[in-house]
């Protein structure tokens, strides 16, 4: 169908394109600026008896470890560890947590996980290719044995180059900044 000036009339799949494209650059953003809230995430937890205080960062990564009491001193090194290994897990949880809550109205992020350390559960190739199969998608089925040789791949993929990134034989990351 024409118009009088001998333009077609706007196609309706032109404008369902138009519309995706918008809502996927909206979209977009919105990750963009939870990315950079979660960059951000900084949890600070001091045990129960004050003689620990552990920050972590959004990865659950040890930002710092302090001791604002002398409480520490006459703790039995068993006591300490625990005291320690508590107080960086929970605040690692509480990261993972604050994570969570950012990209929650994005819908499931697979293996985030407030519980998890570092807030993320190891998965499966099974389970991260479930949604798909869910959906109807036809994905191929891995195994075991399947998925271990992909990494071993990877791994000796990581090893070939010559020497560990940062090393005097292998090339560093950074290098000149």
């Amino acid at each position: 169908m024409s118009t009088t000036d001998g333009h077609d009339m706007t196609n309706p799949l032109e404008e369902q394109l138009a519309e995706a494209l918008a809502e996927f650059e909206e979209t977009r953003q919105q990750l963009n600026r939870a990315a950079a809230e979660a960059a951000q995430i900084s949890v600070t937890v001091t045990s129960k008896d004050r003689s620990v205080e552990a920050t972590v960062g959004p990865q659950g990564e040890l930002k710092n470890l302090r001791f604002p009491t002398s409480r520490y001193r006459n703790m039995a090194p068993a006591e300490l560890a625990n005291t320690l290994m508590a107080t960086i897990g929970q605040a690692r949880t509480d990261a993972a947590s604050q994570l969570l809550d950012l990209y929650r109205p994005f819908g499931p992020v697979p293996g985030l996980s407030a519980e998890a350390e570092g807030g993320f559960a190891p998965m499966s190739w099974d389970e991260l290719l479930a949604p798909l199969r869910e959906e109807g998608i036809d994905v191929p089925a891995t195994s075991p044995r399947s998925a271990g040789a992909l990494f071993d791949e990877l791994i000796d993929d990581e090893t070939d180059d010559g020497g560990a990134p940062g090393t005097a034989d292998g090339p560093r990351e950074g290098a000149g900044r």
